[in-house]
């Protein structure tokens, strides 16, 4: 099997930790812990649709992960119906579901009142999903206060960036690609005892294409597919007039 960022090879990747003699386990747990250990974490940036795939593999496996939500998002909303009912699908098979805080929407926010922010994003997500959010916390982007988060603990905060999770063991994460190698040869050859892992689920699908670049390019086509649909179905002019604007969009999207 080829390393690439099909879900088939995600399973491949799970598979081989749990043959490797790791064990997926709570972030308050590994610190602790002698044994090989991963914390399994997904940022939820831009497909929560996708994060579905992720969690059905993971159930078959019996392996809790962390699942990370934005509030401020500008690609989905955690209110809209099925973004809502994936939420509590991910709650249901026993995975961890959390804040995914951006600071960046607001360029006034001081850094004495980044911890209030949180906790008042965490309300907000309680508020529209009904759930009440796991106490870590995962950054989308520290934004102006990189040096304050990384590997720093924060008054009335827990991340994920913290020192004990992110520089005591091994962080390793998808997002420009596996740096030590696939993470299938890292666990085989039990090269760190302790990880957190990351992943981001709009990386990853059924059938990669050629680059990244392209699987990019893919997800714009399907989040326009997915903005084009909404239109006929609710807007009668769009509705009226599917042809054109199907054409048009696929014209300006062409690859």
């Amino acid at each position: 099997m080829s390393c690439d960022f099909s879900l088939k090879h995600y399973q491949k990747i799970l598979l081989t930790a749990l043959e490797s003699g790791y064990r997926f386990s709570q972030y308050e747990k590994v610190p602790a812990t002698d044994a090989y250990a991963c914390v399994l974490r997904h940022d939820i940036d831009y497909t929560p649709e996708r994060s579905v795939d992720f969690a059905e593999i993971e159930r078959k496996l019996d392996i809790k992960a962390y699942y990370f939500f934005l509030v401020s998002s500008e690609i989905y909303n955690i209110r809209n119906s099925q973004i809502y009912k994936i939420i509590h699908m991910l709650k249901k098979m026993g995975h961890y579901v959390g804040l995914h805080f951006d600071l960046s929407w607001n360029p006034d926010v001081e850094w004495k009142n980044v911890a209030r922010q949180c906790n008042e994003e965490k309300k907000i997500f309680e508020i529209l999903t009904g759930i009440r959010p796991c106490n870590v916390i995962s950054f989308h982007n520290p934004h102006k206060f990189t040096d304050l988060v990384i590997n720093k603990s924060i008054a009335g905060m827990t991340h994920t960036y913290e020192q004990r999770y992110f520089s005591d063991i091994k962080y390793l994460s998808d997002s420009q690609g596996w740096y030590e190698g696939c993470m299938c040869k890292v666990f085989q050859a039990k090269r760190h005892r302790k990880i957190q892992l990351l992943t981001h689920p709009y990386i990853w699908s059924s059938e990669p294409k050629t680059d990244f670049i392209a699987d990019m390019a893919q997800m714009v086509q399907d989040k326009t597919k997915n903005l084009a649909d909404y239109l006929v179905k609710y807007h009668p002019v769009c509705a009226k007039n599917e042809a054109k604007l199907r054409k048009m969009t696929a014209f300006k999207m062409h690859l």
